[in-house]
C-alpha cells in the first residue's frame, strides 16, 4: 500500500486533534481552490479530470469552489437549468473522497432573472456540500446564514461567506448579508484567535478592485471591505482573502490598513488552468504559497484528454 502525505496527516490529526507535534510545530495546511467554471462542456470534462487527479495525488486536505458555476450570459438570459447545479454536485460527490466546499456566485443566484429559483436550486444541490464527506475537523455554519461556514484544520481557521459579485437584486438583502458576513467573521476570529496561526476567508466576489475591475464598481462593497480590514488588522495574524470573479490570477495586499491580508484571485476553471494548490505554513517566511501547476505535466489537460 502506498502511504500518501494526505493519509499520514489524517492519521496524525486523529491522534493529535490540534495537529500539535513535537516542538509545538504543526503540519502546514494544504488545499486546492477553483472558481468561475465550468462554463462549457470542455471545462466540465477538464474539471472532472482535475478532481480525479486531486484524488490520485491525495496532497490536498480539502477542495473549495469559489462560485460561478456557469456563464453570466446563461444566467442573465434565463438559460440556466437545474442540471448546471446537479453537475457541480456530481463533480464533487461522485468518485471524489476529498472533503469539498463551495460558496455562492452571482451567475447561479443574483444575476438570474429569477434569483429566488436560483437560490433554491443552489441550496438543494450545493448547500453543506461537506456533509457528503468525513472530515477530521468540526464544520460549523452560521445560524442566520447557513451557507456561511467555518472550521479549523492544522491550526488554520477557514471561513466561507456568501459574497457574490453581479447585480444588486435586493438592496435590503445585500446590506443585511454584508452585516451577517462581518458578524460571522468577527465571531470566528474572536473564538479561534488564541488557537490558530492564520486564517483563510473564501468568497466569490472581487470586492476591492484590480484586474480591470473599476474602483467605482467595488465601492458597493465598502460596507464589507472596511470592517473586514479592521477585523483582520486586529486579528494580527496572516489572513488570506481568496476569491474568484475576475478570471485572472492576482496576488497582492490591497488593504492599506491591514498589511497582514494577502488577497488572491484565482484563474478561471478551464483546460488551461487547473485548481491552484495553496499551502498555509506560518513557520515559513511567506505564510501562503501558491502552486498553479501550469508547468506540471500531470495537470496539463491536453487535447487528447479532453
Amino acid at each position: 500500500m502506498i502511504v500518501t502525505r494526505h493519509l499520514v496527516i489524517a492519521l496524525l490529526t486523529s491522534i493529535f486533534p490540534n495537529t500539535l507535534l513535537a516542538g509545538n510545530k504543526t503540519f502546514p495546511l494544504v488545499f486546492s481552490a477553483m472558481g468561475c467554471g465550468p462554463y462549457n462542456s470542455a471545462d466540465l470534462r477538464a474539471a472532472k479530470i482535475y478532481v480525479k487527479q486531486e484524488n490520485k495525488a491525495q496532497t490536498s486536505q480539502f477542495l473549495i469552489h469559489l462560485g460561478d458555476i456557469c456563464t453570466g450570459v446563461a444566467a442573465r438570459d434565463g438559460k440556466l437549468t437545474e442540471k448546471s447545479y446537479s453537475d457541480i454536485k456530481d463533480l464533487f460527490t461522485k468518485g471524489n473522497t476529498i472533503p469539498s466546499y463551495i460558496v455562492p456566485g452571482d451567475n447561479e443566484w443574483n444575476d438570474r432573472p429569477d434569483p429566488d429559483v436560483g437560490w433554491d436550486l443552489w441550496c438543494k444541490h450545493l448547500l453543506a456540500l461537506e456533509k457528503n464527506f468525513k472530515t477530521e475537523w468540526q464544520n460549523v455554519r452560521q445560524r442566520e446564514r447557513p451557507e456561511n461556514f467555518a472550521f479549523v484544520a492544522n491550526s488554520v481557521l477557514v471561513i466561507g461567506i456568501n459574497l457574490p459579485a453581479g447585480r444588486i437584486h435586493d438592496k435590503e438583502e445585500w446590506a443585511r448579508r454584508f452585516r451577517e458576513n462581518i458578524s460571522w467573521i468577527k465571531a470566528q476570529f474572536a473564538k479561534h484567535k488564541s488557537e490558530v496561526s492564520a486564517a483563510v476567508v473564501c468568497a466569490q466576489a472581487n470586492p476591492i478592485g484590480g484586474s480591470g475591475v473599476a474602483a467605482a464598481v467595488n465601492n458597493r462593497f465598502s460596507s464589507f471591505t472596511k470592517p473586514f480590514g479592521k477585523l483582520a488588522a486586529n486579528f494580527k495574524k496572516p489572513v488570506l482573502f481568496l476569491h474568484a470573479d475576475g478570471h485572472k490570477w492576482i496576488v497582492d495586499k490591497p488593504w492599506e490598513n491591514a498589511p497582514n491580508i494577502t488577497r488572491v484571485q484565482v484563474d478561471r476553471l478551464e483546460p488551461n488552468f487547473p485548481p491552484v494548490q495553496i499551502t498555509v505554513d506560518t513557520t515559513a517566511e511567506k505564510p501562503f504559497r501558491f502552486e498553479r501547476r501550469l508547468a506540471n505535466p500531470a495537470w496539463n489537460i491536453s487535447k487528447t484528454k479532453r
